[in-house]
């Protein structure tokens, strides 16, 4: 089956759940980020999750220890495993500091970083901090420590 839509509403799934209006808004903030960045000419090298063994980059899994990639944020965001509008804009910074800790300076995919990580800075700056999920007080879902959160609290 295709993959959901950007457009597509979390609350209209097939799973009957219905978001607060506050908690929707935010989760189409999010979603209109996404599709801004996927947008971009420079985007499709971060539109899925890097297949090191196939491109044959045997350091990747050992420099880089928490993969993230547009389509999985966006999967992410769809299901409903976003606590809070950080955590969204996080995983967007992820991408970005996991691209440039890999590739060179100057190079084209971290010279790509660095425009979608300005991109995406202006494209959240229009979107209300709250929550993503209904139940969650805004908080930190808990999926990376707080030294795992460091890199990405300049967002």
């Amino acid at each position: 089956p295709p993959s959901p839509s950007p457009h597509t509403m979390v609350g209209t799934t097939s799973k009957k759940q219905k978001l607060s209006p506050g908690v929707e808004a935010n989760v189409k903030a999010c979603q209109n980020v996404l599709k801004a960045l996927k947008k971009s000419h420079v985007s499709a090298p971060f539109a899925v999750p890097v297949d090191w063994k196939a491109l044959n980059l045997p350091l990747y899994p050992k420099m880089i220890k928490h993969p993230m990639d547009l389509g999985t944020i966006e999967k992410k965001l769809l299901a409903g495993r976003y606590s809070a509008v950080s955590d969204f804009a996080a995983d967007i910074s992820l991408v970005w500091d996991n691209a440039q800790t890999f590739n060179s300076d100057g190079s084209e995919i971290y010279d790509a970083a660095a425009q979608l990580r300005e991109l995406s800075d202006a494209q959240l700056s229009g979107v209300s901090p709250g929550p993503l999920s209904d139940g969650g007080g805004g908080g930190a879902s808990g999926s990376l420590s707080g030294d795992e959160l460091g890199p990405c609290k300049a967002v």
